[in-house]
């Protein structure tokens, strides 16, 4: 069974063998400054306890596909702490999004603004496991 290292109203953070994984849900009845809360709430336990200098996990994996199509400022600017401390790191950090343009664009630019040489966005899953698995 996986670890879990926390969980919140849209998303849980677990272990899975020696990477971590954050998977968002999409809850509608949630309001923006709940859905902020939850990206504090993520960038704290993955600051904390993820991408953190000799970390335990080789990699962070970001299942966005069932979450929110698109992310406001407050989030952005949590997610963009997590991919800047990754990029300091040099830890790996991938984002698995859905087939939805806006969440797709929203995450690509993140990533190339803060740490376009650690991580990668994709809608498929097997570049993303050669990514994150590569050393």
């Amino acid at each position: 069974m996986a670890k879990i290292l926390s969980r919140g109203p849209i998303f849980e953070i677990r272990e899975d063998r020696d990477f971590a994984v954050c998977e968002l849900t999409s809850a509608h009845s949630i309001t923006k400054e709940e859905g902020a809360r939850c990206a504090e709430m993520m960038r704290k336990t993955i600051l904390e306890r993820v991408i953190v200098p000799n970390s335990p996990y080789r990699g962070l994996l970001f299942d966005v596909r069932l979450g929110p199509t698109a992310f406001g400022p407050k989030t952005r600017e949590e997610l963009a702490q997590i991919f800047t401390q990754a990029h300091g790191l040099k830890f790996k950090v991938g984002v698995l999004v859905s087939s939805s343009p806006t969440q797709h664009l929203q995450f690509s630019n993140l990533a190339q603004e803060c740490a376009a040489q650690s991580s990668m966005v994709s809608r498929d899953v097997a570049p993303l496991s050669e990514f994150l698995q590569a050393s």
